[in-house]
């Protein structure tokens, strides 16, 4: 079974390190990365939700070889919802589960203000928010210039996409969200089941909206768990 992991706003490859551990042995985690960060610091950023979708379709279809399974945290949830319902369009193998994190359903109401745009030191704060930026990064202003275009190109393809509704999809989606998010609400988070045929299944945590980075080893298990149901 292998495992496709895709990042939040601003993350790379890396940000799922933590969980490969957590997995039963038989599952491969294979973390994606999208352009101008990590390993593809080089090429270009991406700032539209189109763009990001195809990027990872192509790298996706490099790699499925058997049953695999989809997992995003915020951006990368939405992101994971899009790749399926390509998948779905081109008709091609799906996979056998969707596992979303921190994440609002695709249906919300998107908000008014656009915080892309804003001016630098307002637009850091208000990603401050979401808990994300580790206080290691914000005390260097070499790491805030170098994270500042990423996030900025990330925030600007969700903030510009516009949602267009789709029929639920016949496969089972596990919804997982922080407690103490201030983000995402449990009434938000539960919009998912008009994604899917199955019975949506929400799993909560102690935690902000970034709950995943001291929750892999619970994480890990109900992965595991689900993708060795019958």
């Amino acid at each position: 079974m292998q495992l496709f992991c895709i990042s939040y706003a601003g993350g790379n490859a890396y940000a799922y390190l933590g969980l490969t551990k957590h997995l039963d042995p038989d599952i491969q985690l294979l973390p994606l990365e999208t352009p101008g960060r990590g390993r593809r610091g080089r090429e270009p950023l991406l700032n539209t939700i189109s763009a990001l979708t195809t990027d990872l379709l192509s790298q996706m279809r490099e790699k499925i070889h058997g049953p695999y399974a989809i997992f995003g945290h915020s951006l990368g949830a939405h992101l994971g919802n899009l790749v399926i319902r390509r998948l779905i369009h081109e008709n091609q193998t799906l996979p056998r589960h969707l596992f979303v994190s921190g994440a609002a359903g695709p249906s919300r109401p998107r908000s008014a203000a656009l915080i892309h745009s804003l001016p630098k030191e307002a637009f850091l704060a208000e990603v401050g928010k979401y808990g994300g930026l580790p206080k290691e990064i914000l005390a260097h202003q070499e790491l805030i210039d170098y994270f500042e275009p990423i996030l900025r190109a990330d925030f600007q393809a969700i903030e510009t996409h516009v949602h267009q509704p789709a029929p639920p999809m016949n496969l089972p989606i596990t919804a997982m969200t922080g407690s103490q998010d201030a983000i995402v609400t449990l009434d938000q988070i539960q919009l998912w089941q008009k994604e899917t045929l199955h019975p949506l299944t929400i799993e909560r945590f102690p935690g902000d909206h970034f709950f995943i980075f001291e929750q892999w080893p619970r994480i890990g298990e109900i992965i595991s768990e689900t993708l060795h149901k019958p």
